[in-house]
């Protein structure tokens, strides 16, 4: 078969780009027989994603993700490849796209969050149409857990056979120990002095950064504890308000918000954290949160049916939309070493569970069915 995959987010840091760049490099050990190509977008050096096997090669397009070119441009450009079938990467399908494909759906976060990307009537109408199309038009869905599978049956009616669960993994480099001088040296790079709790993600409404920064504010008022909080992840400039109310707590010399960061530094900073708080109201997978158990890291983490689900025993919960609730687990945590033990050993073996040649291989299966 000649299979595209569309990795035009490859090398933005997100969520998205994480899956189809881990996704390709384990397809590229597990497959020989198949063609591949990859769909890049036109700005993206392939060259440090270092070199393919013969079966794999790279294709510029010029239709960046989530734009109107995606629907009209995108659709001659995969045409001209002659592809057996398409796997998309997340929901943005082409709406009259004509060939085989098969999509990834991560969450419906922005059915519940629209956001203001999506403020405007058109823009929202133009999201769900888009939505409903590929997972309607799909030979086959791709969910990345049970929780986000029960919601695209309930939104969308779609039948549950059609849907295969198939998570997403942990990469390894996340379950190396470093040593305690490589540590401490990313963290004097990001001005981190102190015993930290850890956040890493982008700053959007549903990650729900304005109450884990007025539960810091508790920790350090009502509990006394002397810590810094580190956000690492991009500042989005949509969502301004966040920025204020999180850099206009009473602590806020104590918050060290780092912007994007990169992966060998985010290995470090997650084995340099005394906590990982992951508050979000709503997540598809919560792969952060699988990262710092990877790192051996205690978790606290929003008691939604998601994160039970994917990070079972190996966290405690808290009521995402009460941060003096998030605070006391917090501090349950910080102060009981036992507790934090634990919660590490109950880590490890959930881990376990995700992997990504596992879902490479389930990913492959899916292929040859269609």
């Amino acid at each position: 078969m000649r299979i595209g995959i569309d990795a035009r987010m490859m090398g933005t840091g997100e969520g998205i780009a994480r899956y189809v760049e881990e996704l390709i490099r384990n397809l590229m050990t597990l497959d020989q027989t198949n063609q591949y190509i990859i769909l890049i977008d036109s700005k993206f050096s392939a060259e440090k994603f270092g070199a393919m096997p013969k079966n794999f090669r790279y294709e510029k397009v010029y239709s960046p993700y989530y734009s109107w070119l995606e629907q009209t441009r995108f659709i001659w450009e995969l045409m001209q490849l002659r592809l057996d079938m398409v796997h998309f990467a997340s929901f943005n399908v082409p709406i009259f796209y004509p060939g085989k494909f098969v999509v990834t759906i991560h969450d419906i976060i922005h059915h519940l969050y629209p956001g203001k990307k999506k403020k405007r009537f058109l823009h929202r109408q133009a999201y769900r149409l888009v939505f409903a199309s590929a997972v309607n038009r799909a030979q086959k869905i791709m969910s990345v857990s049970e929780e986000t599978k029960k919601a695209i049956i309930k939104t969308f009616g779609v039948k549950p056979e059609k849907i295969a669960v198939v998570c997403e993994g942990v990469n390894e480099d996340f379950s190396k120990r470093l040593s305690k001088s490589d540590v401490l040296k990313v963290k004097e790079r990001y001005g981190i002095t102190r015993p930290y709790l850890l956040f890493t993600g982008v700053w959007r409404q549903y990650k729900n950064l304005e109450r884990l920064a007025a539960a810091f504010d508790i920790l350090k008022d009502s509990y006394g504890h002397d810590l810094e909080l580190v956000l690492a992840g991009k500042i989005d400039p949509f969502y301004p308000e966040i920025k204020r109310a999180v850099l206009g707590i009473r602590h806020a010399s104590s918050v060290r918000a780092l912007g994007f960061v990169p992966d060998e530094d985010l290995v470090a900073l997650y084995q340099g954290a005394e906590v990982f708080v992951l508050p979000s109201l709503v997540e598809g997978f919560g792969l952060i949160g699988v990262e710092a158990q990877a790192a051996g890291l205690a978790v606290a983490a929003s008691d939604i049916a998601v994160l039970r689900e994917i990070l079972d025993e190996g966290a405690v919960y808290f009521d995402p939309k009460d941060s003096q609730k998030m605070a006391q687990v917090i501090n349950l945590v910080l102060r009981d070493g036992h507790l934090r033990d634990r919660l590490a050993a109950q880590s490890l073996i959930n881990i376990k569970k995700f992997n990504w040649q596992q879902t490479a291989q389930k990913t492959l299966e899916i292929y040859q069915s269609i």
